[in-house]
């Protein structure tokens, strides 16, 4: 146990902590970002660049060559340099250097490495001023300083509660990971220029206890079999430091699985999926369509399809957003042509993809719209497979499918795609609709009703995500939202790798400009989708190029510094084995939905993943950065000019 003076160190280990923490916090509220000169649904940032190959391969040359610096280093040695700055911290509170420089040496201290590095690499390649570089290298100390306190706090928990040794790396990793992302967090809503955040208030007013606590519930339950399975593996594996990091670093994923897994069981055993009745209430559709002259006609006619199979009124208003091509006449002779449905075709103006719904909503007057994109296909039960949903519960917003790929499948990212949507849709969002935690109902198939969209004010132009925008929008205003696994809707995909990278890359940003708009630590976090699984997912986002710098630098200490316990061949063995809790769940998927032919293209996996992470790599080097505005005048500190900054702004920035 920590003596007294022990007990006073340890206090003013927990202030600095909390100072540390009140500086990594802060600037998550982003009350400090004028970069959106829009206001209520209308989103004005400056655009962004364009995808580069050459600039992502530029950070990933410049990983290299940090890596090779790392761990090349002599002296003195990165490493063991970390190790002992976290054994002299821990010393001074437990007076025992001994028992310190022991914990320290068990450290294996690649995350701090890799965070590092990354802000290093970041700072070279992205396309900044040399002010905002600058801000972010200091991301750099202030990490290290908050990693080096949680493997203290690991320590002296350990210590105070007798418990052994061996799950500390674990706890301590855990804690390095939950700080990684907040200080992901920080440097993303101070480095780029994002949307605002959402001026809506919540509306849920303390409804959502039940999903939180069946959501906390499921997370324990995971991360206590989770951490078992990793001791087991560390002991039989080896604890070399580098192989306890994989081990953890992979198993991570596995949590979040596990926890999908509960949620099922618990959505199978809390009652039945609401199946069709006799109510047909009527339906309106709407499409967006810009130059869609190549499929356009396929979706009218599965609409109309969908219709019949559905029984009840069912209108299409297709707003065509400015084509150069036919796709006008196609439609509207398609339309023309229908049997079960009615529709009209009406023009916009090129004004983009949001102002083509919303004047298409505009034509609605049914309780319940169906958001469709042009480049998609209906299944015949779809309408007649959403609307139960609805009807069972009143607090149901909008409601999604499960969406595959048009069949018959051509190339290798048609079957890639299909096991990435079985696994989302078919399994995590499905699970997270137990606990109203969907963060996003995609626009190729929303279903929603009409009276919330028109109170919100339509879909936000101006910026990319739009449909998670709504989802998310929906959620603050009460609206729960379900995914529905036992429909279908088909979509078009990407043809080449070029097309994929271009769909990446506008989701990358799409993906971190909701969450900058709906952050948890801004506007309150009112349910699971805000407090969970939207950090959960734009953290592994943000996080996807510090996972190149982790595995770069894996492979260099391989390299440079091997050893019987670690070497090249050990490596690749162990980042093999690392993949299996991801491919898992989604093996499990594929026999669920019966798609056992995808089995045969399950090892081009791991290319399809590294590209996925190459996209989103130059998304976030394409973002545009804010300026770093100089401290103002002590004049000028109480009464702050339009257009000025704050002490705040300077404090956040």
């Amino acid at each position: 146990m920590p003596s007294t003076t022990g007990h006073q160190t340890l206090a003013a280990l927990v202030l600095e902590a909390l100072l540390l923490l009140l500086v990594t916090r802060w600037p998550l509220a982003r009350r400090f970002d004028d970069s959106d000169r829009g206001s209520g649904r209308i989103v004005e940032l400056p655009a962004v660049r364009r995808p580069s190959v050459p600039r992502a391969a530029a950070f990933l040359l410049v990983a290299a060559v940090v890596s090779t610096g790392i761990v090349a280093l002599r002296h003195p040695q990165l490493f063991q340099a970390y190790q002992s700055l976290v054994a002299d911290t821990l010393s001074a509170t437990t007076r025992d250097p001994h028992q310190a420089l022991v914990y320290a040496q068990t450290l294996p201290p690649l995350l701090p490495a890799a965070v590092v590095g990354y802000l290093l690499a970041l700072a070279v390649v992205l396309p900044a001023s040399l002010g905002r570089r600058l801000m972010i290298l200091a991301h750099a100390p202030l990490f290290v300083a908050l990693s080096v306190l949680a493997e203290c706090f690991t320590a002296l928990l350990g210590a105070t509660t007798g418990m052994p040794l061996a799950p500390a790396p674990l706890i301590a990793l855990a804690l390095q990971s939950t700080l990684g992302y907040l200080l992901i967090f920080r440097l993303t809503f101070t480095t780029y220029r994002l949307p605002a955040v959402t001026p809506l208030a919540s509306r849920r007013r303390g409804r959502d206890w039940h999903d939180n606590l069946v959501l906390a519930c499921c997370l324990l339950a995971s991360l206590g079999l989770v951490t078992a399975l990793a001791l087991v593996l560390i002991e039989h594996v080896g604890s070399h430091p580098l192989t306890v990091f994989l081990i953890l670093a992979s198993l991570r994923s596995a949590v979040t699985d596990l926890t999908f897994v509960l949620l099922t069981v618990v959505r199978a055993v809390g009652g039945r999926i609401p199946r069709p009745g006799p109510e047909r209430p009527a339906l309106d559709v709407i499409i967006p369509a810009y130059n869609e002259a190549a499929g356009i006609e396929r979706l009218l006619r599965s609409i109309d399809r969908a219709a019949a199979g559905y029984g009840g009124p069912v209108h299409v208003v297709l707003c065509d957003d400015g084509s150069t091509d036919d796709t006008t006449a196609l439609a509207e002779a398609a339309v023309a042509a229908y049997q079960h449905a009615t529709g009209e075709v009406i023009q916009g103006q090129h004004g983009g993809k949001a102002k083509a719904l919303n004047l298409a909503l505009a034509r609605c007057t049914a309780e319940f719209v169906f958001r469709v994109d042009a480049d998609c296909a209906l299944d015949p039960g779809t309408f007649a497979g959403a609307i139960p949903h609805f009807l069972a519960d009143p607090r149901v917003g909008t409601v999604g499918v499960l969406p595959l790929p048009k069949e018959p499948y051509t190339t290798w990212i048609d079957r890639m795609r299909a096991m990435e949507q079985l696994f989302t849709y078919g399994f995590c969002l499905s699970a997270l609709s137990t606990v109203d935690g969907v963060p996003c109902i995609p626009g190729t198939f929303c279903a929603f009703r009409r009276e919330a969209a028109v109170e919100l004010g339509g879909f936000v132009h101006g910026m990319f995500g739009e449909d998670a925008e709504f989802t998310c929008a929906l959620g603050r205003m009460g609206w729960r939202a379900v995914v529905a696994p036992q429909t279908i809707s088909y979509e078009d995909v990407p043809a080449s790798v070029g097309q994929l990278r271009v769909q990446r890359f506008r989701w990358g940003l799409g993906g971190m400009m909701n969450f900058s708009r709906f952050t948890p630590f801004g506007q309150g976090a009112p349910g699971t989708r805000f407090w969970f699984e939207l950090p959960r997912s734009a953290g592994t986002r943000m996080t996807s190029p510090v996972h190149f710098f982790v595995l770069i630098l894996a492979f260099m200490y391989g390299v440079l510094q091997p050893q019987p316990q670690h070497n090249i061949a050990r490596f690749a063995v162990v980042f093999a084995l690392a993949q299996l809790p991801a491919l898992l769940p989604r093996i499990a998927a594929i026999f669920y939905y019966r798609r056992t032919r995808l089995l045969a293209w399950l090892p081009l996996w791991l290319p399809f993943s590294f590209l996925k992470r190459f996209f989103q790599l130059e998304s976030t080097l394409a973002c545009g950065t804010r300026t770093v505005r100089a401290p103002m005048p002590l004049r000028q500190l109480r009464v702050p000019r339009r257009g000025t900054s704050t002490p705040q702004e300077d404090f956040a920035s």
